[in-house]
């Protein structure tokens, strides 16, 4: 019995991370995670590998009352960035802010209080967590999806989510119910990209 479950794991495991896609927020539709869904969705998040414990990242959820207060911040961002925006992106930039029924914003903490472990481990540790997520997600057939751009590091977007100096804003995870998703994509075989010293 034991021997048979272990060898099934790796198996349901490759399964879960093929049929896992990354599905765009104009095609999530609530319902979104519940509460304990949630949960469970930022309990895997905390398996994620962690070089000193310093836990150098953080998730901010976006409530419905936070939607138009978002939808500004991008706004803002854009006309920053490009004052010849037309009406049309505008609108579009600000629809952004309600797409996927549950918006989870990821930020990464720069704090030197261990200089000896620097950004880019400090990011693969929040990728890894995302990643957890997302498959999280995927067991609970929730579709989910990440987005940026330049909006995410703006200082309307910093103001509104209340970063501080030496923190980054990194992406925006999506989950919702799947209403339409594009074809697999291939894959490539790991000979493409494993190669030996």
């Amino acid at each position: 019995m034991t021997t048979k479950t272990t060898q099934q794991t790796p198996s349901n495991l490759l399964e879960l991370m093929a049929a896992r896609k990354n599905i765009a927020p104009k095609r999530l539709v609530s319902p979104g995670p519940d509460l304990h869904q949630l949960e469970l969705i930022f309990k895997a998040a905390s398996h994620a590998p962690d070089h000193g414990q310093l836990n150098p990242w953080r998730f901010i959820t976006v409530p419905d009352s936070k939607r138009n207060a978002l939808g500004s911040a991008f706004v803002a961002a854009l006309k920053t960035r490009d004052s010849t925006a037309t009406q049309e992106q505008i609108d579009a930039s600000y629809s952004k802010a309600f797409r996927a029924p549950c918006i989870v914003f990821s930020t990464l903490n720069l704090e030197q209080s261990n200089p000896q472990i620097p950004k880019a481990e400090r990011l693969i540790s929040l990728g890894c967590a995302i990643q957890n997520m997302l498959l999280m997600a995927k067991s609970l057939n929730i579709g989910s999806g990440i987005t940026s751009g330049q909006a995410v590091n703006s200082k309307y977007l910093r103001e509104l989510f209340s970063l501080s100096e030496l923190e980054e804003g990194i992406c925006f995870i999506n989950f919702g119910t799947i209403e339409s998703e594009k074809p697999n994509r291939s894959r490539p075989n790991p000979s493409s990209f494993v190669s030996s010293l």
